[in-house]
């Protein structure tokens, strides 16, 4: 390994451990919010679009109808 390359991973890692730690803690941050407005369902909801969950269930009952609709 050079030892240049070491020296300089060495001197410019604490600003890389920072930069990486600022951006952990503003996804920590944006995740918390989702969590405190959506609840569980955080990971599927994103703000320009609330009715995400809606069309799911509504396509699921849909599929749900037609396969009882094809089993009798």
């Amino acid at each position: 390994m050079n030892k240049e390359r070491l020296l300089l991973r060495i001197i410019a890692s604490p600003f890389i451990f920072g930069f990486l730690f600022v951006a952990w803690q503003y996804h920590f941050v944006k995740h918390f919010i989702k969590v405190m407005r959506y609840g569980g369902e955080w990971a599927t909801y994103e703000k320009d679009d609330p009715a995400t969950m809606t069309s799911i269930l509504r396509e699921l009952k849909k599929q749900n109808q037609e396969n009882e609709n094809n089993s009798d």
